[in-house]
């Protein structure tokens, strides 16, 4: 090595420290981080011609078997609240959610349009017509996972239900509200 290439080589290793002196402490460039606003589903309801202990005992039933714990319960509103769970695409088998809206600087989370996995969870409220109709508000809490462009990293998103989840837990309930058919003999 010529003795001129020497010295350039020493002279940029001794100015490499006093660049990075000069230069900002990684946690001085944080991104701020802010999380996606919570959203409200819609409201989805139906009328059940049963009392509305027995509709509630049987929604609970059906949280139950879907893995969903009741996070907060007011039996005097006639509210329940479950916790999160994932679900992938063989659970409901269909999109649950609408589009999200494009990712830009003000909403800066990429996700897909399509929503058959996640996670989700349900808020009920059950209303006395009577004392032999029972009227469910059901809506669906969804969170899918995105890309958060400020952070680049992945991070659970909240979206709109379609109401498919609604629909499926109607149906579902609808289903075991029926009167029983156990002893009827009748030949077809």
């Amino acid at each position: 090595m010529s003795a001129l290439t020497r010295a350039n080589v020493v002279l940029l290793l001794l100015s490499v420290p006093g660049l990075l002196l000069g230069a900002p402490e990684p946690s001085a460039q944080k991104v701020e981080e802010t999380a996606p606003s919570p959203v409200n589903s819609p409201w989805k309801t139906w009328q059940f011609n049963a009392p509305p202990e027995r509709v509630r005992a049987e929604l609970l039933v059906l949280m139950k078997e879907d893995r969903l714990n009741l996070k907060e319960e007011s039996r005097k509103d006639g509210t329940l609240l479950t916790d999160l769970v994932e679900f992938n695409d063989k659970k409901f088998g269909v999109d649950v959610s609408i589009p999200p809206p494009k990712a830009t600087p003000k909403y800066p989370w990429f996700q897909t349009n399509e929503m058959r996995s996640g996670r989700y969870g349900l808020e009920a409220k059950l209303s006395p017509l009577g004392s032999t109709s029972t009227r469910v508000d059901l809506r669906a809490l969804l969170q899918i996972r995105g890309m958060d462009g400020k952070i680049r990293a992945m991070r659970w998103i909240p979206r709109y239900s379609n109401g498919a989840v609604e629909q499926q837990y109607f149906t579902r309930l609808s289903l075991r509200l029926l009167p029983s058919t156990v002893g009827d003999n009748t030949r077809r």
